[in-house]
């Protein structure tokens, strides 16, 4: 039997010589023939098809472990540590966005993280530390977790706060299917995404986290709307995590509790990212306003600018 990519591969070579005929017809004579223009684009779209048919590959080891433990932070390593305490299951990858960094370099929190990664921990196999410029945010984070890593089969994000109930992990991972476009929530609404499970295919059908949402709030009611506006990807009961799970987890927002300078912030940039979830521009994916829209929302203690004078 021929492997699928090849056989993919080969139709993607076969495709690519109809493009070419196409392109050259359209350059004949010097003029645009619309006809192959239409003509390109169908077999564009035709590939895009059968790449939408190729499965991701089985986990080398079922899901005996966890592939990636996704967690971005930003304060209180002391919780991470807590976090890690909590795990009762192997897991293949840690994957920690260290979010601390200021303009003058790397401080406490990350040389915390340092020592966690050297101590290591017996059920992770591999520990990774990314270290961005700045504070990307919690969509961004996320983002740089997922693409880092999309070879994983399954990916369980996060918040840093969060401790796992015993026998949760096991069992959210018996349930979920790499396979398929799933996602599964540790713990109910509003904190579905306070510890969720998603598959390579969830994402791939409804696109990465949209990182307009900076630093935090609001990205997640950006996807669950597009998790319930989605015929394809399947919502899976977290109901059998979900009691242990509040009962262990019962207080959220550990980062913001702990700074009132970043409780500062955050009320502006909340009313910033409240503003655009309930924007047009959002639904229509516009793209103006973005580094404005990231300029402004930064928790940073330097100056904001003064409002422009209304024209």
């Amino acid at each position: 039997m021929v492997p699928i990519g090849q056989n993919l591969l080969g139709r993607q070579a076969a495709l690519g010589e109809e493009e070419g005929a196409a392109i050259g017809a359209e350059r004949s004579g010097g003029t645009v023939d619309q006809f192959a223009i239409r003509s390109r684009g169908a077999l564009i779209e035709r590939l895009w098809r059968l790449l939408d048919r190729l499965p991701p590959p089985p986990p080398a080891d079922g899901l005996a472990n966890l592939p990636l433990l996704g967690v971005p932070i930003l304060n209180r390593p002391d919780l991470l540590e807590r976090l890690l305490a909590s795990l009762d299951h192997p897991v293949s990858t840690l994957a920690i966005v260290d979010n601390s960094a200021t303009a003058a370099g790397p401080g406490a929190v990350s040389a915390r993280l340092e020592a966690i990664r050297e101590r290591g921990h017996p059920l992770v196999k591999q520990i990774r530390i990314a270290r961005p410029f700045a504070n990307l945010g919690v969509a961004a984070s996320w983002n740089l977790i997922l693409t880092s890593f999309p070879e994983a089969a399954t990916a369980l994000l996060a918040n840093n706060d969060v401790q796992f109930a015993p026998g949760v992990l096991g069992a959210a991972l018996e349930r979920i299917d790499p396979g398929r476009a799933q996602f599964l929530p540790l713990l109910p609404a509003p904190h579905a995404f306070t510890a969720f499970l998603l598959t390579p295919l969830c994402w791939d059908r409804l696109g990465l986290f949209d990182a307009n949402f900076h630093p935090a709030y609001c990205e997640d009611l950006d996807y669950r709307d597009r998790l319930q506006a989605s015929a394809g990807v399947e919502q899976l009961d977290g109901a059998f995590a979900h009691a242990a799970m509040a009962a262990l987890n019962p207080s959220h927002s550990a980062t913001l509790a702990s700074d009132p300078k970043l409780r500062h912030h955050n009320g502006i940039s909340y009313e910033l990212n409240r503003l655009w979830y309930l924007s047009e521009r959002r639904l229509r994916r516009d793209p103006r306003g973005s580094w404005r829209r990231l300029w402004l929302a930064q928790w940073s203690d330097d100056p904001s600018p003064d409002p422009p004078e209304p024209s």
